[in-house]
């Protein structure tokens, strides 16, 4: 729930009686964000009591502000913009919305801020927050900073200084999306006609492969590992039986629903349903949470920190076995090319495996697609875990069609 309640200012003060600010203080989430109204007054003409200043053209000025502030945050919070946001971020918005005549004075920074934390996605909205540390820890007077200030030049430089601590070119260029993404929201806006990602180009470089060879992932499938190591390569083990899952979706499932893990892919927000097979239900059962499917949210609060965790166990586990260092997104590229690689299912039932259905109107027969899926999960775990390559009933069918037309 957010508040308002006006305010007089005396904290500047230094005991001469002079026109202090009055505000307007704004309270979300037991913080607090002062807002001017744009008057001044004595304090000898404020009522303390009352909060109401005892001029009345004053009162009904200062009282046509608030009812405006008022009606705007009402609005915000219905339609659940307030949501994610602290007190400092609703000031800012509320400048903006209150001031659309000076809009072109608005700082670089102080609209990246802003427009990173109305992001819908918390992960995305600390990304951006990373981004606005990482501009203030290159530039001292980032606060000072134009639109005009972000020429080709200061984004090389930018790139220069991240490469100190960051030497991997795709790691940096989440940052230069950050940018580019507010400069566009900015144009979009009016605030600016400044646009320097016209010279300067974000090309992403070729990242290594990422997947397992058949006898590298039984290997670590049978690795011997320590007590405290083992539910670590049974996550992996599950993400990879769910045709690759992720981490931000697989721990905030509720439930099974009908032999199904139905869901909404976090990362593009489509639906999505796999079939839990038999040894993938085992290990469930293994780590039933109190809340969710899994019990990771029992005993840690941020996605983040369990995938960083079982990460790190991974690559402790390879290292012991003499493997190649994974992470748990490699279960997901690993699935994909035994697929294809080793059994030679057709690139569209991957595809749509991993989600990347097409955008044609066949994927409107989603029963049809759920078949495939499902028979080509089974044919990936049964090559794994019991060195069985199942035909494909399809194919089977081709064939002995092929010895009918030669026999006729």
């Amino acid at each position: 729930m957010i508040t308002t309640k006006l305010y007089l200012d005396t904290r500047s003060q230094s005991g001469a009686e002079r026109p202090a600010p009055l505000k307007l203080s704004i309270h979300l989430h037991k913080q607090t964000a002062y807002i001017f109204t744009g008057y001044k007054i004595l304090p000898k003409e404020w009522e303390q009591k009352t909060m109401l200043a005892k001029d009345k053209n004053t009162n009904l000025s200062v009282s046509r502000f608030k009812f405006r502030v008022d009606s705007i945050l009402a609005d915000w919070q219905s339609s659940r913009k307030l949501d994610g946001l602290n007190a400092s971020t609703v000031k800012r918005l509320l400048e903006i919305e209150l001031s659309p005549d000076t809009t072109g004075g608005i700082r670089f920074l102080e609209h990246l801020e802003v427009f990173g934390s109305t992001r819908p996605k918390k992960r995305t909205r600390e990304i951006y927050a990373a981004t606005v540390d990482r501009i203030r820890a290159f530039d001292r007077g980032a606060e000072l900073l134009t639109f005009d200030d972000i020429t080709y030049g200061w984004l090389d430089r930018f790139d220069g200084f991240l490469a100190q601590t960051s030497p991997k070119k795709n790691a940096r260029n989440i940052h230069f999306r950050n940018i580019r993404a507010a400069f566009n929201d900015a144009r979009k806006k009016k605030y600016t006609q400044c646009y320097p990602f016209l010279e300067y180009q974000v090309h992403p470089e070729p990242t290594a492969k990422k997947d397992l060879l058949l006898d590298q992932i039984r290997s670590l499938f049978n690795a011997k590992v320590k007590p405290w190591q083992e539910k670590y390569l049974d996550f992996f083990k599950m993400s990879f039986m769910l045709i690759g899952m992720n981490t931000e979706d697989m721990i905030h499932v509720k439930e099974i629903c009908g032999g199904r893990i139905e869901y909404i892919r976090a990362k593009t927000g489509k639906p999505y349903s796999i079939k839990v097979e038999p040894e993938c239900l085992e290990l469930i059962n293994k780590y039933r949470g109190q809340t969710y499917l899994l019990n990771v949210l029992d005993t840690y609060s941020r996605t983040c920190h369990w995938t960083s965790k079982v990460n790190n166990e991974l690559k402790e586990i390879c290292r012991e076995n003499s493997l190649p260092s994974v992470s748990i997104n490699w279960a997901r590229h690993s699935w994909s090319t035994l697929a294809i690689n080793e059994l030679d299912i057709p690139k569209d039932t991957v595809s749509r495996s991993m989600g990347h259905g097409s955008k044609s109107v066949t994927d409107i027969y989603i029963h049809f697609d759920r078949a495939k899926i499902d028979r080509a999960n089974r044919q990936v775990l049964d090559l794994v875990l019991y060195d069985r390559r199942t035909a494909d009933v399809y194919e089977l069918i081709r064939q002995l069609n092929e010895k009918v037309e030669k026999l006729a």
